[in-house]
């Protein structure tokens, strides 16, 4: 039975397990792209600071807190807000000190944020 099948059909059977005649859409599943690995920096400033002050209370007996060691103006340190906030906050603090023309830029630009803020805001 089996020498008259083969003779009928040929040496080859009918479904052939190894080769198709039609596409699946890719071309090789081993030549699909990989993106390369990014070449970065592990000590750049930031990454090598990471994690710094976390040891200030252990080390320190508990009695400086990180934000007591960031370095910037006075009316920022240990403080978050929005601009409208930090510019109010400056005025505030320091706006007896100011310069005339830099509190009246200070002041033209919460004018403009406060009307931003009012007209566009999350609230709304």
């Amino acid at each position: 039975m089996w020498t008259v099948t083969r003779l009928l059909l040929g040496s080859r059977p009918l479904v052939s397990g190894t080769s198709r005649s039609f596409s699946l859409g890719s071309c090789s599943l081993a030549r699909s792209l990989v993106p390369q690995p990014k070449n970065t920096d592990r000590w750049d400033r930031k990454r090598s600071q990471f994690g710094v002050y976390d040891n200030i209370g252990i080390l320190g007996d508990f009695k400086a807190h990180p934000k007591h060691l960031i370095v910037g103006p006075n009316w920022l340190r240990g403080w978050k807000g929005n601009e409208l906030q930090r510019c109010i906050r400056k005025k505030m603090m320091i706006g007896s000190r100011m310069f005339f023309d830099e509190r009246h830029k200070l002041n033209k630009r919460i004018s403009f944020l406060y009307r931003r803020f009012n007209r566009y805001g999350k609230h709304r």
